[in-house]
């Protein structure tokens, strides 16, 4: 089973992502902010993130700094849910780039996408 951290800060939409990531078969963990996320991806590193880049404490682009920065997290495949637009990113390479709102077929496609084909 494919494991996915979501770092999102909205609840009601981080609630939203992980329940139908879980319905898709996907074992999902969820971080409310950028430094709750770091923690997490430096004791057990999922097969994806799913990142806003709108979070408080450590933006998304600071994430992803930090990630590209670290050996084992550095290839770490990374999805984009962002009011934001690409340019945000700079220069940070990811897998995908969902603007929201996203639809669930569109986020449950792209995961999909990024793992090969796999579902949970």
């Amino acid at each position: 089973m494919a494991r996915i951290l979501v770092v999102e800060d909205e609840e009601t939409l981080a609630d939203a992502i992980q329940d139908v990531l879980q319905d898709a078969g996907f074992d999902v963990q969820v971080a409310r902010n950028g430094l709750e996320a770091w923690r997490k991806l430096e004791g057990n590193a999922p097969d994806l993130l799913l990142l806003d880049l709108m979070l408080p404490l450590l933006d998304g682009r600071g994430l992803l700094t930090r990630m590209r920065g670290h050996g084992q997290l550095r290839e770490l495949p990374v999805v984009v849910i962002s009011n934001a637009s690409r340019k945000a990113l700079g220069d940070q390479q990811v897998q995908s780039f969902l603007e929201k709102p996203v639809t669930v077929k569109g986020l449950v496609k792209a995961v999909q996408s990024v793992l090969g084909g796999a579902e949970g």
